[in-house]
């Protein structure tokens, strides 16, 4: 058996441990920061991630984006902008303008707070969204007029100019290397740009499978994580746009996993 003097000490190392972790910082993220036409949106509660999706309290983001919502019994029907959206609380499925749609994490409550996914409610509304993983801050877009975006399904390539190839822009730093052997079945998949583009115009293929919307896109480049490992075998990337001076682009390259 421990005695007396013994028993003590441990208590006394216990509490002094306990407050040092309580002094520590919570965590080294940085909060989120969520951007409408380039001005810091006031969102109360703040934004929060979840499962690698931002999420925002119900009210701001909507009023933000110019919409008006109704939320009864656990639906959410919001109208703006020439798009209408609703969403079901624990539900991934929504309705976007009377299509069905897949929400990749369902909505979810907090104490009093109701929460959404930013960058589906955003394009669902017209806007587009781009994120700076580096600062931790999303840029939401927003066009002139109503109907000014698309909602998040239809899919846009932009075709390269006639007589061009691939178009003019060059991409260097690829991830994995061109005809390079991965070194995982989820690898970082990207590359940079030499010179600057539209990042509202990137749309990112790997396998034919759009994943523009899950990708990080900036005017020197973009980043796709894949959510899950790739099948063995050969892959092809293709990343096309438009450039700072309005030229389209198309550029390709293969590796393998």
């Amino acid at each position: 058996m421990l005695s007396s003097f013994l028993r003590r000490l441990l208590a006394v190392s216990a509490i002094g441990l306990t407050a040092t972790m309580l002094a520590l910082p919570a965590g080294a993220d940085a909060p989120i920061t969520v951007t409408v036409n380039g001005q810091t949106a006031n969102l109360t509660p703040e934004p929060t991630e979840r499962a690698g999706r931002v999420f925002v309290p119900l009210r701001g983001v909507f009023e933000q984006l110019g919409a008006t919502v109704v939320y009864a019994n656990g639906t959410i029907n919001a109208t703006g902008r020439g798009h209408t959206v609703s969403l079901k609380i624990g539900s991934q499925d929504a309705i976007v303008d009377n299509q069905p749609q897949t929400v990749d994490v369902a909505p979810f409550i907090i104490g009093a707070s109701t929460y959404v996914p930013l960058r589906f409610v955003s394009q669902a509304l017209g806007a587009t969204v781009n994120y700076d993983g580096s600062n931790n801050i999303v840029a939401i877009n927003i066009g002139g007029g109503n109907g000014g975006g698309r909602p998040p399904a239809e899919v846009i390539t932009p075709a390269p100019r006639s007589g061009m190839g691939g178009g003019e822009m060059a991409l260097t730093n690829l991830r994995p290397d061109r005809g390079s052997m991965a070194d995982s079945r989820r690898p970082i998949i990207g590359a940079d740009f030499v010179g600057r583009v539209d990042p509202n115009s990137l749309h990112v293929m790997v396998d034919q499978l759009d994943v523009t919307n899950d990708a990080t896109r900036s005017p020197r480049g973009f980043t796709f994580s894949p959510p899950s490992p790739l099948e063995r075998g050969t892959h092809h990337v293709r990343v096309s746009g438009v450039d700072a001076a309005g030229r389209p682009f198309s550029q390709t390259w293969d590796f393998t996993t």
